[in-house]
């Protein structure tokens, strides 16, 4: 059922109400705190559904990935973005980066301290994540 918004015009108090499309505008809706019907409809906020690929494709915008190159948390910060976008569970490793990128670590000084690190991401040691610079 969708979720109404009102403000009564007596009371000032601002109060939700839940309504079936049938009962909208057919039910009589009344202040919960003092039973005015003097009431405004608030009109809220407007969610869009965007698919995985719009949500990746708008993460990697050139524009977004130019601000990574020399500072840290920024990189951070988008690659907490990336993985609440997927909505999948990341390895322990994964937040231990992404803590030391938000204190300001350098991606080459984190792959100089935790080695085993490049082989748990990708497979390959020559690789860590001071690499993911090269692949874009």
């Amino acid at each position: 059922m969708p979720n109404y918004d009102y403000r009564c015009l007596d009371c000032k108090k601002k109060f939700d109400i839940f309504l079936t499309y049938q009962e909208y505008g057919n039910k009589r809706i009344e202040c919960p705190y003092c039973g005015s019907v003097h009431l405004q409809r608030k009109i809220g906020h407007i969610r869009l559904s965007r698919s995985t690929p719009d949500r990746m494709q708008s993460l990697s915008d050139p524009a977004n990935l130019n601000a990574i190159d020399d500072d840290p948390q920024a990189l951070g910060k988008m690659m907490r973005q990336m993985r609440s976008e997927l909505g999948e569970e990341m390895p322990p490793e994964f937040d231990e980066v992404v803590d030391r990128l938000d204190h300001g670590q350098s991606p080459e000084q984190i792959d100089h301290d935790l080695p085993d690190l490049s082989d748990s991401f990708s497979g390959n040691a020559d690789t860590g994540i001071s690499g993911l610079d090269d692949d874009m």
